[in-house]
Order: C-alpha cells, then structure tokens, then sequence
C-alpha cells in the first residue's frame, strides 16, 4: 500500500519506547478530549478575523506532505514522531474510558494521522482528518466543543474564534487551566479534501515557551493541490 505521508522524516522507535509517563498521559488526555467532544450540541454564527501568523524557520522542521487530503504543514522543530503503535495504544485506552455517545454520527470522532512529542516540555501534536467537522457553519462544531470543555473544567478559560488566513479557514478553541493549555485548530478549504485539525497539549509552565512553535506549525499549514493522492 502506497505510504499516505512524504516526509525525510525517520524514527526508529528508541525515542518514543523511551517517552516518560507524563507525556503519555498528556498524550491521553488530549485525546479524551478531542473524542469526547465531537458530539456537542450546535448553535450559533461567529465573526470571522483575518489574521497572519508569523512563522519562526528555526522553531519548525522539514516540511510534511499528506497524499490524502491535498495538504503539507511543518512539524515543530526538535520534536519527536510518535510511532503508530504509541497513538493506537493511547487511542484504544481512551476509548475504553468514554462512554458511547447517543448522538455520535459518522465521522463524527477524529481519525488520528501523526503526532509528535517535545521531550523538553512534555507537550504533545496531535493531526487529525476530522470528516464529521461542520465546516458550512464551523461555529456550531465549535460552540460543542465549548460547552463540552466548560462542563468538563468549570474552571477553565475556555475560548473560541474563527479566522481567514491565506485563504484557509481556522477554526480554534483554547482551553486553559493551572495545569494545562489546549489549542484546537481545524483547517478547511474548498481546495482541501477533508477538514484538518491540529491539537497542541502543553504544560501550562512551558506555555510561553511553545507559542511561538504552535503560531509556526499553524502559519505553515497550506493547501497543495498538486499532491496525488494513494491509489
């Protein structure tokens, strides 16, 4: 089977069988979240903002492309590949702890490409092919992601916005407690196959430390028709 992904990019797997315990829950938890959420109740418009990220070359990696979906993204400079194994394992151990959503639909839950771990920081990239993301009125999804983040962390800061950017439309949510900061970004395009969502797990301590990679791995996402997708 052709390989989906072009990338100089190689792990032999040391790395991420050495990942400590705290990352690999991190890992879990942004992945309650990102299954979770996905069957939130929709409502309501939002206003669009035209924004540009600033991209730091010496905070972002080689450039990725995906064969499936027409897209290519930088990956956070230094960060470690997360084998398929290690994402199927914290997949199925989350999954085992949610309870089954009576209004879960088709493509309602993420499908998990890659991600990526920082081992100085223990944050986590998760990228996700998000079919079921309502991207005719993107903040409907977004407003149950919302309110599914504020039951769970009543406590939490949780914010949503909807941007344009290089003709991408950016769909992001931020969820932030004392330990913790969320960022949910889902990226849709008439030129894009599928909405693409992008979630970032950081520590809230290294937050201020990881912002500026999370604005360049998002400034560097684009669209890439000329990417033949697998037969």
């Amino acid at each position: 089977m052709p390989r989906r992904w072009f990338c100089s990019e190689v792990d032999d797997g040391d790395q991420v069988r050495e990942m400590n315990r705290v990352t690999f829950l991190r890992l879990v938890l942004i992945l309650t979240l990102v299954l979770a959420a996905c069957s939130g109740k929709q409502a309501g418009p939002a206003r669009l903002q035209e924004v540009s990220f600033r991209v730091d070359t010496g905070l972002v990696a080689q450039r990725h492309a995906d064969t499936a979906l027409g897209f290519s993204f930088c990956s956070p400079k230094d960060w470690v590949l997360l084998s398929q194994e290690l994402l199927e394992e914290a997949e199925r151990r989350t999954a085992r702890s949610l309870p089954t959503s009576p209004n879960a639909r088709p493509g309602a839950v993420p499908h998990i490409i890659c991600g990526w771990s920082d081992p100085a920081t223990a944050s986590v990239l998760l990228v996700s092919e998000f079919t079921g993301f309502d991207t005719r009125d993107s903040s409907s999804t977004l407003r149950g992601f919302e309110e599914y983040y504020t039951r769970s962390a009543p406590s939490a800061d949780v914010r949503a916005a909807v941007f344009v950017s290089k003709g991408l439309k950016i769909h992001q949510l931020m969820v932030s407690d004392t330990k913790n900061v969320l960022f949910k970004m889902v990226f849709s395009s008439a030129g894009l196959r599928k909405p693409v969502q992008f979630d970032f797990a950081v520590p809230q301590a290294a937050y201020p430390q990881v912002v500026k990679t999370i604005e360049s791995v998002a400034g560097s996402v684009a669209v890439d028709s000329t990417i033949t997708p697998p037969n």
